[in-house]
């Protein structure tokens, strides 16, 4: 069932709901105001009929042609029935016949008395008169109510269903009124492929829900398109990277082969092989590692790093790197986090700084700051285009000025990666032709200060 028809069902249920408790609680009050009148009716014809019979020895003639009068005009069809107290016997089966023991007790107190029988409605009047004490029972039927009742039914029920099915048909036109805009951005949606990423749909200009759906719908289109042309070009730049090592392994057994060559030839020849094996091998595991969930990596053996001994550690694989820290010996950062993955990203930097810096030392500095614990990198190389610090984490992205050195292009955006699901955040400062400074900042959250005794097991 289509939402428009769900919405006129909806509210059109409610509209029933609402409807019926109206029409119940009027029908019965018409139902009690027709029965209470035709009740004062049957009390005043029982009035009437006791002063005709006992009140014309009482009253002058025109008074009592005026209550004739009256008798008459009230109620013709009615049933009379008259009793005389002075036989008990008569009275009381007569009685016992039309009133329960609580209304003839009521009726002895000289209260009118409003009663059921059978389909007849009926009012009980004590009389006390100069002749004696008289009761006078008045019984009629009520089909003048009943008919304007059974009318009031049908006209409740008549409207009814006319509100119903009016209310269901409004609410149809105007839900579906309300949902072409929707309808507008399905088909359109319907419009994009995979080769027609850049179609925005247009807003209506309303500025109510339904554009900020629009805008959020363009903003994720935006983000769908700009992945799929990040993956092109990371399938593109894979492809590319793979097809050199593969080209020169394939080359070199090609050559080893036209024929027969020495022993160290061929030696020759399998370590260049090596080399290039190694180097897709490499590959393959950053490109598989790119891949991965941030979820996946999060669980894989987390544990307290102390960074200041693993920097220290790292910093001893090339002389040129020079480590300096601020922190206390008894105060040292402690990050939880993959020991082999944090030693990745971090390689990673200071291999990139040591590469394009030539025979300049290399700065590594952690101190504390603001609460948090600062690691930073700095070299006095090549820079970076101020054009491209941006592009740089994207994936087999590689500045400009750096075409002289090898590389492929994944060992930021790797670093990034592992830094970003620790919830580090890595800045870069650069100059082109003057320095380079990569700030990796640990936030207080994801860090504590290790004991005295507490080292991490690098």
């Amino acid at each position: 069932m289509k939402i428009g028809s769900k919405i006129a069902l909806f509210y059109t249920g409610i509209t029933i709901c609402m409807l019926t408790c109206i029409m119940v609680v009027f029908y019965f009050f018409i139902y009690n105001y027709i029965n209470r009148l035709y009740d004062s009716y049957l009390a005043d014809k029982a009035y009437l009929t006791a002063q005709k019979h006992w009140e014309k020895d009482e009253v002058d003639e025109s008074s009592y042609e005026i209550i004739r009068q009256e008798y008459e005009g009230l109620l013709p069809q009615a049933k009379e029935i008259l009793l005389n107290t002075d036989s008990m016997e008569t009275v009381k089966d007569t009685l016992d016949k039309y009133l329960n023991k609580e209304q003839q007790k009521r009726l002895f107190m000289e209260e009118p008395v409003s009663f059921r029988y059978k389909k007849e409605v009926g009012a009980a009047l004590y009389y006390p008169d100069n002749e004696g004490n008289f009761i006078v029972l008045i019984l009629a039927r009520n089909n003048y109510g009943t008919e304007i009742q059974n009318h009031v039914l049908i006209l409740i029920l008549l409207l009814f269903i006319f509100s119903s099915i009016s209310v269901y048909f409004i609410g149809r036109f105007y839900a579906n009124r309300m949902l072409a805009p929707v309808k507008r951005i399905l088909k359109e949606l319907r419009r994009i492929r995979g080769n027609n990423l850049n179609i925005r749909i247009k807003t209506a200009g309303n500025h109510d829900e339904l554009d900020d759906l629009i805008t959020s719908i363009n903003g994720m289109l935006d983000r769908i398109d700009a992945a799929f042309k990040s993956e092109k070009s990371f399938v593109s730049s894979a492809s590319h990277e793979l097809n050199n090592p593969l080209t020169a392994i394939q080359g070199e057994c090609e050559i080893s082969l036209l024929k027969e060559r020495s022993p160290q030839e061929y030696i020759k020849a399998l370590n260049r092989i090596s080399d290039e094996s190694k180097r897709i091998s490499l590959l393959i595991k950053s490109l598989l590692f790119l891949s991965h969930q941030d979820e996946e990596l999060l669980k894989n053996n987390m544990e307290d790093v102390d960074l200041a001994e693993l920097l220290i550690i790292l910093c001893a694989e090339n002389e040129r790197m020079q480590f300096s820290n601020t922190f206390q010996k008894e105060n040292l950062p402690v990050v939880r986090a993959n020991l082999h993955l944090l030693k990745i990203a971090i390689r990673n930097i200071l291999n990139n700084a040591c590469k394009y810096s030539g025979e300049q030392p290399v700065a590594v500095r952690l101190y504390p700051k603001e609460g948090n614990t600062i690691l930073e990198i700095e070299d006095k190389g090549i820079g970076i285009p101020e054009d491209e610090i941006q592009l740089i984490f994207q994936a087999f992205y590689r500045a400009t000025n750096t075409r002289e050195y090898s590389g492929h292009g994944i060992g930021l955006g790797l670093s990034l990666k592992i830094l970003s699901i620790y919830g580090a955040r890595m800045e870069i400062l650069s100059e082109l032709n003057t320095y380079t400074k990569v700030l990796i900042t640990f936030k207080l959250s994801l860090i504590h200060i290790s004991e005295p005794t507490r080292h991490a097991q690098i």
